[in-house]
This record gives C-alpha cells, sequence and structure tokens, in this order.
C-alpha cells in the first residue's frame, strides 16, 4: 500500500512560529511533526509513501530526503497552484494503482492504521474516512454513520447551531484508485467540500470508521501546547529521543551529549534535546530543544524551548514558546503565553506581559516592559465576532483604541478607495465608538458615507441602494446596558459570511492592515437625500390611498429610538389620526430589561384602550421588530402576529411562501398548513435567516421581526408598521374577529448550561435519540405527531437552546422537563 503526506500547508494560525518554516517542520516533542507521521506510516507497514508540497517545500526535502532514514522510500510531487485537498492528490494519480491512504503532516495522532486499512478492505469501500470523537467540533467535518458505519450525513467546520455529533472527519482516509476519475485535473477540488458530496450523493460504498486513540489537529497556539502537554502526560503513543530517566515524581529523557547540572530541580516530566547544557535551573514540564544552553537560577515552566536557544542566569520562563535562536537576557520574565519567535534577541531584566508574541528578527532593549505584542499585534484569545457581530464590553472590551484597529482590518479587507456607510444610536458612546471606526477605515484609505445617528433600516438600504461597498452600524446592546454591539454589512446590506469575517479577523489578529499615503486617506461626507430615497421607495411599495380611506387611528412608541427624526413624516402621508409615545431620542433609555419592556407594552395596552384606537405598535429602538396590541389591549405573541399577517396576505393572493425559524411552533405550523401556505425552514440566526427569505413573501422570526423581500430583504420594523396597515385597510379586516382563530401560543423555550466540550456529544445522542425523526436544519429536532423538541446549542455561551412545542400545553411542559433531564444526564457522563 502507498501513503499520501499533505504537506502543503501554510500554517497561518501557528504564527509567529510558521514565519520562516513550514507547518509540518514545525516541532514536536524536539521533532518535526511531519517526522511522527513519517514514523507511523512504517509502524503499519506503509513504507512507500509521496508528500505533496506547496509551501515553503525545499525546507521539508532538506529534511525528509529519500526517506532512507526513517526505513522508507520517499517521492515529491510539488503543486505551483492551490489545488486543494483532493486536486493536490489527483497530481499523483499516475503513480497510484493500488489501495493508498491519505493523511495530513500536520496532526499528531497514534491511531492504528492497519487497523483502518482492514475496517476498509472488508467493507469493500470507495473511501473510508477515518473519524474520532472530540470535545470542540467546530473546526472539523462532523459526520454520522448508520448501523453499518456507512456515511450518511457530514458537515464542514459547523456554528454551533449546526452540530449534530461530537464525530469528526480526522483527515485521514483509505481511497481506492478509481475514485481519482472523480477528481477534476487541474482545478481546486476539496474532499470535504467537493469529492465527499459527490460520492455521497451518487450513493458510491463510502464508510466511516471511528477508530480509539489520540489524535489532534495541531493548528493554533493553543492546540500545539495542548499536543506538548499531552505528549508529558503520556497520553500520546509517540517515540521521544533520549534516555529515560525516571525518578520520584520525575520522568525525563536525555539526549546524547546533553548535560544537567543539577537533576534534583527538574519535575515532573521533561524531555531535554542532544547537546543541550542545564546548569542549576528549575524546569518542570517542558521542552528543551537541541543545543539549547540554560543558566543558573532559571526557571521554566510548562514551556516549550526549540534548538539553539540561549536563556540567561535568573530568568523565568511561564507556560510560553521560545523559537529557534532566542536569546533571553537575565532576569528577563516571560509571565505566560508569550511566544518569542525565531532570531529575537532580549535584553536583560525584560518584563513580558501574558499573551505578548514577538515575530522574528526583534530586538527588545533591557529593562523594557512589553505590553503588546511586536511588530503584528495582540493576539485575542477567542474570534472577534459572534453571532449577533462584535459585542464587548462599552470602554474595557470594546475601547476607541480597539475599534480604530478593527476599522482598519475592515478597511484594509474592503480595499483603498472602497466607501463604507456608518451609522449609530442615540447614546453618547456610540458616537465616540463610531468615530474611532471612522478613523480606521480612513487610514485604509475607505472613504466614509456617515448618517449619523439612524436606525438600522435606514444603514441597510442606503448600503444595498447607494452603492455603499459595506456599513457598519454602532449601537448598545438591547439586552445589557453594559454592552456595546458593532454590526457589520457587506455591499448588499446582508451582514457578513463567516469567511468575511474570518478574513477580517486574520487582518486584524496578525496587524496586517494597509496604510495610505498622506494624500490617498480616505474622504469623509454626510450623504444627501438618504432619507428622502428611502421614503420614495418606501411609498412606492405601499398602497397609500387605500390606507388614507381606512381612517384608522393607531398609537406608535417609538422607543427613544433614532427613527423618530424622519419616521413620523413619513407616516404623515398616510392621512392617519396617529398617536406618538416616546417620540424623542434619548440613548439613556433605548435598553430595557426584560420587565421594563413588560411594563412598556402595558403602558401601550392603557393608552390603546383609554384612547380607543384600533392599535398599537410598539417599535424597537433599532427599528427592525415591532409589537402589535389590539383594541381589547391584548398584547400580541410573536406566534399571532405572524398567523394574522399571513392571513391577511392570503386574502389578498392566491399563494404565499413563507420563510419561517426553525422554532416557530407547532401550532403556528398546523395552522399555515390549513391555509395551505408554503414554508420554508431557516435558521434562527439573523444572518442566515435573511439570506433564506430573499425568494419569500414574508419572512418571520418569533421575536417580532418581519422581512418583506420585495421591499428589502432585511428587518424593517418601518416598513412592517406600514405593510400591517396596508393590508388591515385593503382587506378591511377587524383584528378582534381574526385574532379568534389564530393560534397564540409561542414555542416553550428555556436555557441548560453545557460546557463547550459536552456541546457536540450532548448533540450527537440527541441524534440517535431522534432516529428518522431527527430534523437537522439548526440544532436538532424531533419530530412527533403533535408537537417537537428541538436542542440548539447557543454559538456564544455555553449553554443550550431548549424547545418545545407541542398541540397540549401541559405535555409541552413535560416534554421540556424531560429534554432538560436528557441533556444535564449527558453533561455529567
Amino acid at each position: 500500500m502507498k501513503g499520501i503526506i499533505m504537506a502543503g500547508g501554510f500554517g497561518t494560525r501557528l504564527r509567529p512560529l510558521t514565519v520562516n518554516i513550514p507547518k509540518p517542520m514545525v516541532p514536536v516533542a524536539n521533532k518535526p511533526m511531519v517526522s511522527h507521521i513519517v514514523r507511523l506510516l512504517k509502524k503499519h507497514n506503509i513504507t512507500d509513501l509521496i508528500v505533496l508540497l506547496y509551501h515553503q517545500p525545499q525546507a521539508i526535502k532538506d529534511y525528509l530526503s529519500t526517506g532512507a532514514d526513517f526505513g522508507v522510500n520517499l517521492e515529491y510531487i510539488i503543486s505551483e497552484d492551490d489545488l486543494g485537498t483532493a486536486g493536490a492528490v489527483a497530481m499523483a494519480r499516475e503513480k497510484l494503482d493500488t489501495t493508498f491512504l491519505v493523511i495530513s503532516a500536520d496532526i499528531l495522532t497514534d491511531f492504528n492504521l492497519s487497523e483502518v486499512i482492514n475496517f476498509h478492505k472488508h467493507k469493500e469501500s470507495l473511501a473510508t474516512i477515518t473519524l474520532t470523537r472530540v470535545e470542540n467540533p467546530l473546526q472539523y467535518g462532523i459526520v454520522i454513520v448508520d448501523e453499518d458505519s456507512r456515511i450518511v450525513r457530514f458537515l464542514e467546520k459547523p456554528s454551533w447551531g449546526e452540530v449534530f455529533s461530537d464525530t469528526v472527519n480526522t483527515g485521514i482516509y483509505v481511497l481506492e484508485p478509481k475514485i481519482l476519475d472523480l477528481i477534476p485535473l487541474g482545478k481546486e477540488f476539496d474532499f470535504s467540500k467537493n469529492l465527499f458530496p459527490l460520492i455521497l450523493s451518487q450513493n458510491y460504498p463510502f464508510y466511516g470508521n471511528i477508530v480509539e486513540g489520540y489524535w489532534r489537529d495541531v493548528g493554533d497556539i493553543r492546540e500545539y501546547k495542548k499536543s506538548h502537554s499531552d505528549i508529558l502526560k503520556g497520553r500520546v503513543d509517540l517515540k521521544i529521543e533520549g534516555e529515560r530517566i525516571g525518578k520520584i515524581g520525575t520522568d525525563i529523557w536525555i539526549s546524547q551529549n546533553a548535560v544537567i547540572d543539577n537533576l534534583r530541580k527538574l519535575e515532573g516530566t521533561i524531555v531535554i534535546g542532544s547537546g543541550s547544557k542545564v546548569g542549576d535551573a528549575i524546569i518542570i514540564n517542558s521542552f528543551v530543544g537541541e543545543r539549547t544552553i540554560i543558566e543558573d537560577g532559571v526557571e521554566i515552566e510548562n514551556s516549550i524551548i526549540w534548538e539553539d536557544t540561549r536563556i540567561e542566569s535568573n530568568s523565568r520562563i511561564i507556560n510560553s514558546i521560545l523559537c529557534k535562536k532566542v536569546k533571553i537576557g537575565s532576569g528577563t520574565i516571560l509571565e505566560g503565553d508569550n511566544t518569542i519567535a525565531d532570531n529575537c534577541e532580549i535584553g536583560n531584566e525584560v518584563v513580558f506581559r501574558p499573551s505578548v508574541s514577538v515575530w522574528p528578527n526583534k530586538k527588545v532593549e533591557n529593562g523594557s516592559v512589553v505590553t503588546d505584542s511586536l511588530v503584528w499585534g495582540k493576539t485575542w484569545s477567542r474570534s472577534l465576532f459572534g453571532s449577533y457581530g462584535i459585542i464587548g464590553v462599552n470602554n474595557v472590551e470594546i475601547t476607541p483604541d480597539f475599534l480604530a484597529r478593527l476599522g482598519s482590518a475592515y478597511g484594509t479587507f474592503l480595499g483603498k478607495g472602497s466607501t463604507v456607510f456608518l451609522a449609530r444610536d442615540a447614546h453618547e458612546s456610540s458616537r465616540m465608538f463610531k468615530r474611532a471606526i471612522i478613523a480606521g477605515l480612513m487610514s485604509a484609505g475607505v472613504n466614509i458615507m456617515d448618517l449619523r445617528a439612524s436606525p438600522l433600516p435606514l444603514l441597510r438600504f442606503a448600503v444595498k441602494s447607494l452603492s455603499g461597498s459595506g456599513g457598519v452600524q454602532v449601537m448598545r446592546s438591547p439586552l445589557d446596558t453594559n454592552l456595546v454591539n458593532i454590526k457589520f454589512y457587506d455591499r448588499s446590506g446582508f451582514e457578513l459570511s463567516p469567511s468575511q469575517e474570518t478574513s477580517i479577523e486574520r487582518i486584524f489578529f496578525r496587524d496586517e492592515y494597509f496604510r495610505a499615503n498622506y494624500d490617498e486617506v480616505g474622504f469623509l461626507d454626510i450623504p444627501p437625500r438618504v432619507v428622502e430615497s428611502y421614503k420614495e421607495l418606501y411609498l412606492k411599495h405601499l398602497d397609500t390611498k387605500t390606507i388614507k380611506n381606512s381612517q384608522l387611528k393607531i398609537v406608535i412608541d417609538y422607543s427613544f429610538g433614532t427613527s423618530v427624526l424622519f419616521f413620523p413624516t413619513i407616516l404623515g402621508d398616510f392621512g392617519l389620526d396617529i398617536v406618538s409615545l416616546n417620540a424623542y431620542m434619548d440613548g439613556k433609555r433605548t435598553v430595557k430589561s426584560t420587565t421594563e419592556y413588560s411594563d412598556s407594552l402595558k403602558n401601550i395596552s392603557s393608552v390603546v384602550r383609554s384612547l380607543d384606537t384600533n392599535f398599537g405598535i410598539s417599535l424597537d429602538s433599532s427599528a427592525e421588530k415591532i409589537s402589535v396590541i389590539d383594541n381589547s389591549g391584548e398584547i400580541y405573541s410573536p406566534t399571532r402576529l405572524i398567523a394574522i399577517i399571513i392571513s391577511l396576505i392570503k386574502k389578498l393572493q392566491k399563494d404565499v411562501l413563507l420563510t419561517l425559524p426553525i422554532n416557530a411552533s407547532y401550532e403556528l405550523e398546523e395552522y399555515l398548513k390549513k391555509l395551505n401556505i408554503n414554508i420554508t425552514w431557516s435558521s434562527i440566526l439573523p444572518k442566515h435567516f435573511i439570506r433564506d427569505a430573499e425568494k419569500s413573501d414574508l419572512a418571520a422570526d418569533i421575536m417580532g421581526g418581519l422581512v418583506f423581500p420585495k421591499f428589502l430583504p432585511f428587518f424593517d420594523g418601518l416598513y412592517s408598521i406600514g405593510k400591517f396597515i396596508e393590508l388591515l385597510s385593503q382587506t378591511k379586516t377587524d383584528l378582534m374577529q381574526i385574532k379568534e382563530i389564530t393560534p397564540r401560543r409561542d414555542a416553550l423555550h428555556i436555557e441548560v448550561p453545557c460546557p463547550w466540550e459536552s456541546k457536540g456529544t450532548v448533540m450527537r445522542k440527541m441524534v440517535e435519540r431522534a432516529g428518522n425523526n431527527a430534523e437537522i436544519i439548526e440544532g436538532v429536532k424531533n419530530r412527533e405527531r403533535d408537537g417537537y423538541t428541538l436542542v440548539i446549542p447557543d454559538s456564544d455561551r455555553p449553554v443550550l437552546h431548549l424547545y418545545a412545542s407541542y398541540k397540549d400545553e401541559l405535555k409541552e411542559k413535560e416534554k421540556i422537563d424531560d429534554l432538560k433531564r436528557r441533556v444535564e444526564l449527558c453533561t455529567r457522563v
């Protein structure tokens, strides 16, 4: 059997370790990662190997050579273009005339490959994916197999809402040569994105083998450190160079020609590379590379030291990485999570604050206190973007200097000469933060169209209709007065895609900003007639004549938001009797607690009844969502509001296409079936939901958000108000009558704490329990004859969202209690 080693990775997420070397050459336990893969293949009698190279190929060729030192025969294929994983393998098709195994050079594993190969042959499979189970499956392709181990579903790099299993693709495949006929020549073609969906759709024999053993994708600094920690704890069956010297509480490997002055000061598990010299120093649970010198009085704990490095007396290195040819001066302290890249010279008595990194070839003067990374900026421990944009604590996590850098990253992503529309809510802090973003954008040569204080629908309209390259909205979080929410939009007015967010994060984390020349910085302008253009489109899409003739009397609560600046003038064209509440901007009153929001709706209800108006509408402060209160004072649930609006639309047109989130209630679904409404199911996350809504007549979430794509394909509470008035006017419908035939109950919803590492396991068990009843649009929905339960992992917090919706309200409560017990049981195992 032949083996294919994929060794073309850039190792971007491992920088600065990979600035000077390709990812497969990064040392693990003092030896390049690729060497461990070669040895594993040799152990399982796979000795004819083809190494696929792309980035810095010569470094790998120089190290592995012919393979003779490893007892294998090596051939190399170098790609000049990025052809994807499958496309790269296809370059070796003339050398592959029998079953072959594909494995990545940048993983750490001790899998029994012989077992995987035997499984493949026994199943007579065209392709076999080696699978394992992990705590956090987000970075991998997740897979479901049936009882015969045949693959029935997989999804590449899901969000938490899409997770349906903790079983993941390890990137180790056993393949038959005829699979190469399915891969086009010279084109980018990926195993997970292209090839595997193809063979699954054509029903080829396609299996997954869940393997016991150690496996880790050494993709970033955290995983790199974790792999070394696992090696020290004996969790990996890995060959470690050197003589093993054991004593009580200590396990030491010392390679040839290494000199240790005081073994008694070595604690835990330690690996000392050949030719190294360790003085009277304390070393705890660490790796010391070849030819490294450690002087007296040094303390090293939980750290990884590469080759040819020198650490001078009385220095302290905690939980850090020192790369090749680093010099650390005496008395220097690395406080933790520091990375010092190749060829850096650090002076005496320097202090590195936690999480500071230094890129290659830098010099730090004596006595410096390094609080930020050199040269490409601070590395964060998490992603910037969450499910609802970027959210952080006001002036703690979200600061003007942070936002200036973020603006620079967004501007770099868009490119010089782009035009960005910006808006904010009514709060003064939002004004400050918006100006910081503007500064960063302009420094990257991006032009600014400042909408000042404006609601979200107006911003998205401006971006889409006035040829913007993108948009930014700055506002306080509607849920917490201490949080700031920054939202970014593309040229169509949609929230950025995950790949676009990742690109901006990559620029930000690596500080690879474009800086425009002095005379090329962007300009700032206030665009003319934006409101007038919006109003023109707004009125064009409504039957204003019928609305004027309706003579409705309405209460509207503006919630102190920015829509009050112009929306009353638009409503004035309707000629209706409108009572306005909270019709002035107040940035300190736009965020409401659950109790405050409930009280505000009760207040509108009281006003509607006392003034005997037809109905009242509460518009949220961002002008995206509405709540409706009828003449009796009833505050409509989202379920009832959706049912009423669809009933009104159905009176005017025969076929209606509706998009709903997966957590819409069972009662609503049954009601819509009776009306013969065509339903498209979508995610509960707004950014995904809105994109699915484009072809619908209406899209409605269960939070009061409505999308009328024929007007604009976004949530727009302003247009929702006009459309609701229009539908009532055109159909001459009395709300008090129509509500009696519509459902009212939303799905029951609770949150249950769930550790991040348990989410994948819980979701897999939910899929197994649901069996053929499982729907996997987002989370896992277990549909039954008279209702459903639904489990969705939260993307940003260690919790699960549990839903239950049944015909019988008592059963609904019993089901959600039972679901909660099952989830809690899973998290304890």
